[in-house]
């Protein structure tokens, strides 16, 4: 069966694409927009797999020094339509980077952060950052066949409610709260989906022990389908 891409790529690609921008299907920022996503997505996969995150942190951000968490925070943010995908279109917009969910103790301390406050037209959804090397597992396997979470992932479970519960307060009690562009935030936060973005599948993927492989695996899927409102990537 013959692909989209090899259709175009053929003798009669440019033809076709020519025949779709005339009919006003297709114009030129429609390519230009899905070249550009599929170079993002390239770099993604680079900066996750083959250790160029030095690399962007030197030449994308002029930032050599900066933090692992803020050269992520900074690739999502000039890509904010990755959300979009991975939320299932619906929420696709960032209103605030790092947004603070809670208000400060007596002393200065105890705020809650989170990475991202998005939202669609009429509600907002929080995303929490992680590391790609971040470990999912522990070391060994529970009685029941099944291996143990993290540390690292169970803080972030936790921290994720907290996140929730203190940003639904503050976003549905302050009237007066605006985003990076300074805009006035007029989303709802009713029940808000939380999205952590933790780890990586070649933990999973890259286990040679095909009974490992498998019962993490099924670990993993069962915590996630599990875990209410919050969604892992």
């Amino acid at each position: 069966r013959t692909s989209i891409v090899d259709m175009l790529s053929g003798a009669k690609g440019s033809k076709i694409v020519r025949d779709l921008m005339d009919s006003g299907a297709l114009n030129e920022h429609d390519i230009v927009n899905t070249g550009y996503r599929r170079q993002q997505l390239r770099l993604f996969e680079n900066m996750l797999y083959h250790d160029c995150l030095d690399e962007y942190k030197r030449d994308a951000m002029e930032k050599p020094n900066t933090k692992d968490e803020t050269a992520w925070q900074h690739f999502f943010e000039q890509n904010e339509w990755i959300f979009g995908y991975g939320l299932s279109y619906r929420f696709n917009t960032i209103l605030r980077r790092e947004f603070a969910a809670s208000n400060t103790d007596a002393d200065g301390s105890g705020q809650v952060n989170t990475d991202f406050l998005t939202a669609d037209d009429r509600f907002t959804a929080f995303v929490e950052l992680k590391k790609p090397d971040t470990p999912l597992f522990g070391t060994m396997r529970n009685r029941s066949g099944a291996w143990k979470l993290s540390t690292e992932l169970l803080e972030a479970h936790s921290q994720a409610l907290q996140q929730k519960a203190a940003g639904v307060i503050k976003l549905e009690n302050s009237r007066f709260l605006t985003g990076n562009k300074g805009q006035l935030i007029s989303q709802r936060s009713l029940d808000p989906q939380i999205t952590v973005v933790i780890g990586s599948w070649s933990e999973i993927k890259d286990d040679t022990d095909y009974t490992r492989r498998r019962e993490k695996q099924q670990t993993f899927e069962l915590f996630r389908q599990d875990s209410r409102n919050i969604t892992y990537i």
